[in-house]
């Protein structure tokens, strides 16, 4: 007969990364999680990690179990959430990592989001690679930018981001509209940003056009284009929703760069999981 509470204890390792992490989750010490897993694989008979090239993974008969054990903890927080009078269920911190050069345009979505919940909170984090920090457990969920679906995780296209030349109406009046792109001054990357979106961007740039300020950050881009120090290539999904902004160049179909979300392909999603990825896939759905 299977021990729930082992099984419990498994599910969260999985999520957990290894024993010392889960251990602190549950607040139980270490070597009771390993104790408490040998005991589990003897009861289910069989091996339920197998070591490969990066750490261990749930083997066949780990993932069978993992499936169960989601399944178990869906019906209960179901229950929980279902049931009325027994207080409110502790918040489940959920850690989001976004493509640092979407820097905090999907801000307001987050922010919808948790108005709408009250079991999950959002720690969000800004990483030119959100899928290796899924892959290596930094983070639960990841908004990744590339041209292909992320590797070593569970992706999701959710549509595709374009941008185009954008500047201020002041700094237009400054300088004078209707001029072609070349003759304003624009604000350029640095050589050494992380970012890849911002280097293609970049590569359209000849050399004679004027650079009237270099940045390593979508943040820093965007404060200069506001504030009027020159144009600057922008999301057309965030500048055309801004009424600042004017579009000088049109969008650039080369520079198309695809949207997914990404989570770990060995790890059920929990219900809080799902209903954050659900949400954003729907939210920031943008038509190819």
């Amino acid at each position: 007969m299977v021990d729930w509470d082992n099984l419990r204890i498994f599910l969260e390792a999985v999520r957990a990364g290894n024993y010392t992490h889960a251990a602190k989750r549950l607040r139980i010490d270490r070597t009771t999680v390993g104790r408490r897993l040998e005991r589990l694989e003897r009861d289910l008979g069989a091996p339920l990690f197998e070591q490969g090239e990066d750490g261990y993974h749930p083997t066949e008969a780990g993932r069978r179990a993992l499936q169960a054990a989601d399944d178990v903890t869906r019906i209960i927080e179901g229950m929980i959430e279902d049931l009325e009078g027994i207080g409110a269920p502790e918040r489940r911190e959920l850690r989001l990592a976004v493509s640092s050069e979407l820097g905090a345009e999907f801000m307001p979505q987050i922010a919808r989001f948790l108005e709408g919940s009250n079991q999950v909170k959002v720690s969000m984090r800004s990483t030119p690679d959100p899928a290796d920090s899924v892959t290596r457990r930094k983070s639960d969920i990841g908004l990744c930018l590339s041209d292909s679906p992320p590797a070593y995780v569970r992706a999701r296209k959710i549509g595709r981001l374009r941008q185009a030349g954008y500047a201020t109406a002041p700094y237009l009046d400054r300088r004078g509209r209707g001029l072609k792109p070349q003759d304003y001054e624009w604000i350029r990357f640095s050589g050494w940003t992380q970012a890849p979106a911002m280097r293609r961007w970049d590569s359209l740039f000849s050399d004679n056009v004027q650079a009237v300020a270099h940045v390593d950050t979508w943040q820093a881009l965007r404060a200069a284009v506001e504030a009027g120090i020159g144009a600057g290539f922008m999301w057309t999904f965030a500048a055309d929703a801004d009424p600042r902004f004017v579009q000088i160049a049109p969008a650039d179909e080369s520079l198309g760069v695809d949207l997914w979300t990404a989570v770990r392909d060995d790890v059920p999603a929990d219900p809080a999981i799902t209903q954050l990825l659900r949400f954003l896939e729907t939210e920031l759905a943008i038509p190819s």
